[in-house]
């Protein structure tokens, strides 16, 4: 992104939106994150087998 593009999306305090992300489901999110990048395998591969139907436009 040149400099010029930075301006006209991030950096123009005209422009740009700002607002505080909250996470509602906390708890929900660690545990999707902790599936899904801990060391136990198993709930990695149950994730990916129940979800792998709802992938779209896979690039390999």
């Amino acid at each position: 992104m040149n400099a010029d593009q930075l301006w006209d999306t991030t950096m123009d305090p005209e422009a740009r939106l700002r607002g505080q992300e909250t996470h509602r489901r906390c708890s929900n999110s660690r545990e999707l994150f902790n599936s899904l990048m801990g060391d136990d395998v198993e709930p990695r591969k149950i994730f990916i087998d129940e979800n792998a139907k709802f992938v779209v436009n896979l690039d390999v």
